[in-house]
């Protein structure tokens, strides 16, 4: 069975990847919805800050507007009876200067305000002295310098009386809103015209306008409200002309080598958002686009590390809880499943004692187990399979008695047909000595022969051929011969006998186990010619190759090629109607056994010729022999 390990890994894959792929997903949907949100957060905010900048700057207009036509302005710029020149009443002066003074005091956006006569002379000034100065104003109105404050030129060619608003640099504020305002004269005079000059606070002006840093963003420990969001108002020049870090203000882009990218965009006047990572690790998200009235561009900025901080911690919180939830559901069927398999596994034990032989063995289960029915089977099968061995047992047993008795009744049958030749030729050459004393001869044989019978009885078979000795140098002639005089010298007077035997034929064989081969082909060719005369053949020499032969011919009935192809050297195959069907069979198993080759030619109604062909002595020992 699996590995306990091995089942866990694969509840695991089947547990935890789905939840793991789940909480993964909503991880990132949730990233892209903070994203997304916080992207129209920006743009949102934008809108309506650039929207509030153009209504706070046309306000601001508007009330230069005002002042530049009001009565005490004309009057204070145009002369009496007529004449362009600056008005030189005391009370028009004061009149104008607490006018002014009264003007910065009230509005926070201004840091100084100038009149302009026509002939291009700065008539006065009120200003703060100090950019960060609220109430002390300072008023000038005599030797001001003609370069003290430039009012746009095109003030003195345009028929609208409508401020014009310009980015100028200031030594102490940097660069500033300067606007200015036609003071156009009487009718009298339709060509004579002064220009009210006024000086904007920028960065008063972005600030109004900026957004907070809202609840809705994650205020992390050690950082202030504003972290969360950023305002920037960068002019064509690149310039940082507002910046939320007071520290930046008035500097170049490249003191902001992060801000590379979204500076370049703004400075070319283009619209758009675009993330960028700040010094401290932290992505920003920025919605940046033109001041459409001004040469200035507007980003602002939110912190996206920050507002997406609740979507990445509980994204990784999901994908904790998925692994821990996955993995108990994993540990949990693991156990579950090792319960309900511990039953198949002490089943699978038994079966492999029952496969290793040891079919006593029994498999023990709880009778509630639901595997209980399956082991009582296994064992019902094994007890089967023990009394089946069992009679198989006894089976071989008696087959084994079956099949020797068969084999020795081929031989004494054999012994039989010699001794029964024998007999039947003593009525007729009984009275000759010769044929006496050679059947004395083969019935000392044939008792040799039936005695060996009984003794194997008692002897272990192992073979249907029984025990073989080990192969000798042996001669065949006088083995054949001494056959031929018992098998075949009874029946010449039926048979034409043809012999063709040399005086030595040396093979290594079992020469006891051969003689019986010998006997048992000859008996097999008289009697496949029966009753009827015919003629056998027996030869014996050596081969081409040198090797030890003999051979059996017959004139009987033959064989067909079918039954030599598929049943002739089975055993208990047999064409004769009384035969055993164990002789051809018990040859070819002793001349394998001796290394031998048996060989069969037969053709039906024309007669049958077997050949065995053995082991050569080795060259040594033939010598020895023949010596």
């Amino acid at each position: 069975m699996q590995s306990r390990s091995r089942i866990f890994l694969t509840f695991a894959l089947f547990c935890v990847l789905p939840l793991l792929l789940v909480s993964g997903l909503n991880f990132f949907l949730h990233l892209k919805s903070s994203k997304s949100l916080l992207s129209e957060q920006v743009e949102d905010e934008l809108a309506h800050a650039s929207y509030d900048f153009d209504d706070l700057l046309h306000h601001r207009q508007m009330e230069l507007n005002d002042v530049a036509t009001s009565d005490a302005m004309r009057k204070y710029i145009t002369g009496e009876q007529g004449s362009i020149v600056q008005a030189s009443g005391q009370d028009q002066t004061l009149e104008v200067k607490d006018s002014l003074s009264q003007f910065l005091r009230d509005r926070r956006f201004y840091f100084a305000i100038a009149v302009i006569s026509p002939k291009r002379r700065v008539l006065c000034v009120a200003e703060f002295p100090l950019p960060e100065a609220k109430d002390e104003i300072v008023f000038h109105s005599k030797d001001l310098p003609s370069n003290q404050i430039q009012p746009d030129e095109a003030v003195w060619t345009t028929s609208e009386q409508k401020p014009r608003c310009a980015l100028v640099a200031q030594p102490q504020l940097g660069k500033t809103l300067r606007c200015t305002t036609p003071i156009l004269i009487w009718d009298e005079h339709p060509k004579g015209r002064g220009a009210l000059v006024a000086d904007l606070k920028t960065d008063i002006l972005i600030s109004s306008i900026a957004p907070r840093s809202g609840l809705p963003f994650y205020k992390r420990e050690g950082t202030s409200s504003q972290s969360a969001v950023m305002v920037i108002a960068l002019d064509d020049s690149g310039e940082i002309v507002y910046h939320s870090n007071a520290a930046l203000k008035h500097q170049g882009e490249n003191s902001m080598p992060y801000f590379r990218e979204v500076a370049a965009a703004m400075i070319t006047g283009k619209s758009g958002t675009q993330l960028y990572r700040s010094p401290n690790g932290d992505e920003w998200l920025a919605a940046y686009a033109p001041l459409h009235s001004t040469k200035l561009s507007l980003v602002i900025a939110r912190n996206y590390s920050l507002a997406a901080y609740y979507a990445r911690r509980n994204g990784w919180l999901g994908i904790l809880l998925a692994l821990l939830i996955g993995s108990t559901a994993a540990v949990f069927l693991t156990s579950y499943y090792q319960r309900r398999t511990k039953s198949i596994d002490r089943v699978a034990a038994g079966v492999g004692e029952i496969a290793k032989g040891k079919l006593d063995h029994r498999i023990e289960l709880l009778s509630s187990d639901d595997l209980r029915p399956l082991a009582d089977n296994v064992d019902l099968v094994t007890k089967q399979l023990r009394d089946q061995i069992a009679r198989e047992a006894e089976g071989r047993q008696f087959q084994s008695f079956v099949r020797l008795s068969a084999v020795l009744t081929h031989d004494l049958k054999n012994a039989i047909e010699a001794l029964s030749l024998i007999v039947n030729n003593m009525e007729q050459h009984f009275e000759k000595e010769e044929f006496r004393a050679d059947a004395m001869q083969s019935l000392a044989a044939a008792t040799d022969k039936l005695r060996a019978l009984v003794a194997r009885l008692s002897n272990p078979v192992n073979t249907l051929s029984g025990e073989h000795k080990r192969p000798r140098p042996v001669d065949l002639a006088p083995i054949l011969k001494r056959v031929i005089a018992m098998t075949v010298d009874p029946a010449r007077a039926q048979h034409e006998i043809r012999i063709n035997l040399p005086e030595t034929l040396f093979a290594l064989v079992d020469g006891d186990r051969m003689d019986k081969v010998m006997e048992n082909l000859i008996i097999n060719a008289l009697e496949a010619m029966g009753q009827k005369s015919g003629t056998l053949t027996i030869a014996a020499g050596e081969t081409e190759a040198g090797k030890p032969f003999f051979s059996v011919s017959d004139t009987g009935e033959g064989i067909n090629a079918r039954f030599i192809a598929e049943r002739l050297f089975h055993p208990f195959a047999t064409t004769k109607r009384k035969g055993v069907g164990l002789g051809l069979y018990t040859c070819r198993e002793v001349i394998n056994a001796n290394g031998g080759t048996i060989e069969v030619e037969s053709r039906v109604g024309a007669g049958t010729t077997f050949r065995v062909v053995l082991p050569s002595v080795p060259i040594e020992n033939a010598v020895n022999k023949s010596v």
